[in-house]
């Protein structure tokens, strides 16, 4: 019996499709790149993906297939697979047919529905109305000038979606997710104020806005009838100048929606802010949108999303009907199973997601791979079968530093049955991850910090903390498994090695605020360095960044997180940046810099130095003895990042 969620797993039915879904549960779209290569149809492992999120609980799934007209992208040795999105599928190819079935069965297999994202677009250079590019990026200097679509490519391209949805439903596909937000795609765009500037039927009041769309999702039902869903993202409030869209807009829309489209999901007017991370401190920053649509009282269900990890949070908004779906896609990354954690009564286990969004990109200067910073085994669920051995020998194992590696690694041995002893030279868990987390906009990464500190703690694995543990006392206690996770130390050059007091490392102006000037030079503008200045900067102090490289941050996510921390930078005063800049020398006065041989002089009273970390590799390799299984991950084996580290700490622990 389902008691303290029943709002979530309550059926929903949507009227005018007169269909039933299982519970409250949505996968929004988001397609891991991991899960498809270069077929042009659903991979195995596509399927297995979206059939294990349905048996795991949720009850309508869209996925990412292919353009809006079904043809296949062209091989390219370009970088085109971005945003964790995956699109160019041959939809009409017969030898395709049966993969695409395949998919959609596998769903329904457990009684869950599934969608396709489709986002339709005009003929090249042509757009609603004679306006900008289909969507304007942040950097404005690439912008044409498009022409406006004349009422027979309208329909055109009516007639172009309508077929791609006669072969969904072919191939037993349940609807269509129409992506009409961020003022993106020929449906938003036509929605918007700022884009449409029609001044036909199509153009002008709400109601003209509305009727190119409609007129869409009507041809939809009729060529696949009324049970073919219609989901259609729009932007539930945009107050910029150009925008003009408000709550009454969308509550007029929710009406205006009634018979053409089944289910609304909000989002915020611009695509990078929707994915929030943690310089916004509220956890679900749009669901006022979603409350506002649904006093609308239309039959169009409503469904809301973006930060609605929280159970209890997301069963309240079902409760005080704010919204019909609650919509994920990170949190369905992070945690696959979640449905399933809550009719188990292991709400405790959901996994925080520090919303880095490096399941979109990993980095902006690495291959277009999908990883999850906290969850360990993304990307290798279909395998972990064949990669974990079911051949198990109890061993005594010692885990050697507390950070997240460490207790990775501690907790999967201890879960696997191993006698885990794990060694902390520190009165308290959590590494490097005490001093990142400090900052107020790192709430994201302190949530998740508490929740592995406490899984260690309320675990098997013995704890011995304020213990320096020396490879003499490992040997001694005669261990089968050693682990070292011992971290890494702050690099500093032989430049900065000086007896300037005014000269330390991020970790040391963490720790003592009291110490640091009101003009901060920080030298390093990797990732760490941008939220060191930032952080100095919010506590009062100018701070300057000094790096070497033609831009901030070039490890970072490109998909929506460095805009969103530049947003954060840019609206800063006192805030100063110096790219391809290198630092001659240092003094108790500040830093003197080539900025391409410009030479110039920073004033400051503290230099903070983020110019990364140096792995502890020697000191680790003093714990293997020669007799017993010896294992170094995490920062000790290479300074890297969470992901890299929770990785080895999951994978060395479940395999020793």
């Amino acid at each position: 019996m389902i008691n303290n969620y029943s709002g979530l797993f309550s059926p929903l039915y949507l009227p005018d499709a007169n269909v039933i879904l299982k519970n409250r549960f949505e996968v929004c779209p988001s397609s891991p790149v991991f899960i498809q290569g270069p077929e042009p149809y659903p991979s195995e492992r596509m399927i297995q993906h979206y059939a294990q999120l349905a048996k795991n609980g949720a009850s309508l799934i869209t996925v990412h297939l292919i353009t809006w007209d079904g043809k296949p992208l062209p091989p390219t040795t370009e970088n085109v697979v971005l945003s964790g999105h995956l699109a160019g599928m041959d939809l009409f190819d017969t030898r395709c047919s049966h993969y695409f079935a395949q998919l959609a069965e596998a769903v329904h297999f457990y009684n869950s529905k599934i969608l396709v994202r489709v986002t339709v677009h005009g003929p090249e250079g042509y757009d609603i109305s004679n306006t900008l590019s289909r969507y304007i990026p942040h950097n404005m200097t690439d912008l044409k000038m498009n022409k406006e679509m004349t009422k027979e490519m309208l329909y055109e391209s009516v007639e172009t979606l309508v077929k791609v949805c006669k072969k969904l439903k072919e191939y037993g596909f349940d609807g269509v997710f129409l992506h009409s937000a961020y003022r993106m795609t020929l449906f938003g765009r036509s929605l918007s104020t700022a884009t449409n500037k029609r001044t036909d039927e199509f153009g002008g009041s709400l109601e003209n806005r509305c009727r190119f769309p409609f007129y869409a999702c009507d041809e939809i039902k009729k060529a696949c009838g009324k049970d073919f869903i219609i989901e259609m993202s729009i932007t539930g409030e945009d107050s910029t100048e150009e925008g003009r869209w408000t709550l009454e807009d969308t509550q007029k829309f929710m009406k205006l929606a009634e018979g053409h489209v089944d289910i609304v999901q909000l989002r915020c007017w611009e695509i990078d802010h929707t994915s929030i991370i943690g310089y916004e401190p509220n956890p679900r920053p749009y669901a006022y949108m979603a409350a506002a649509a649904k006093k609308a009282n239309s039959r169009v269900l409503v469904s809301t999303t973006n930060g609605f990890l929280d159970p209890d949070a997301s069963e309240q908004t079902i409760e005080n009907d704010e919204a019909d779906l609650i919509g994920m896609a990170r949190g369905w990354i992070c945690n696959p199973d979640l449905p399933q954690k809550l009719l188990d009564g292991k709400a405790d286990e959901i996994v925080p997601c520090i919303r880095c969004n490096k399941c979109l990109l990993a980095s902006n200067d690495a291959a277009p791979v999908s990883v999850c910073s906290v969850n360990p085994r993304f990307c290798l669920e279909d395998r972990l079968d064949k990669m974990i051995s079911k051949e198990f020998r109890k061993k005594r194992v010692a885990v050697i530093g507390g950070g997240p590696a460490g207790m990775e690694a501690a907790l999967s041995a201890a879960e696997h049955g191993h006698d885990v002893t794990l060694y902390e030279k520190s009165e308290s868990l959590g590494g490097l991850l005490k001093i990142a987390t400090i900052a107020d906009f790192k709430w994201p990464l302190k949530d998740f910090t508490e929740y592995l500190i406490k899984k260690t703690l309320n675990s098997k694995v013995k704890l011995k903390l304020n213990t320096l543990a020396t490879p003499e006392m490992i040997q001694n206690e005669d261990y089968d498994v050693v682990i070292a996770a011992i971290g890494a130390e702050p690099s500093i050059p032989s430049a900065f090695k000086t007896n300037n007091q005014n000269v330390m490392t991020a970790a040391e102006a963490y720790l003592h605020p009291e110490k640091v000037g009101k003009k901060v030079a920080v030298v390093g503008g990797g990732e760490v360095g941008v939220e060191t200045a930032l952080y100095f900067n919010g506590l009062g102090s100018e701070t300057t960044i000094i790096e070497m490289q033609e831009m901030l941050m070039p490890q970072t996510s490109f998909e929506h997180y460095y805009y969103m921390i530049e947003c954060e930078w840019e609206q800063r005063e006192n805030f100063n940046i110096m790219v391809n800049t290198s630092v001659c020398s240092v003094s108790e006065n500040g830093v003197e810099c080539d900025t391409k041989g410009d030479k110039r002089f920073v004033e400051a009273d503290t230099i903070i130095l983020c110019l990364g970390y140096k792995a502890k590799v020697e000191d680790a390799f003093k714990f293997g003895n020669g007799k017993a299984e010896f294992y170094h991950i995490g920062d000790c084996l290479k300074a890297r990042s969470l992901q890299t580290a929770m990785r080895e700490g999951f994978s060395i622990g479940s395999t020793i």
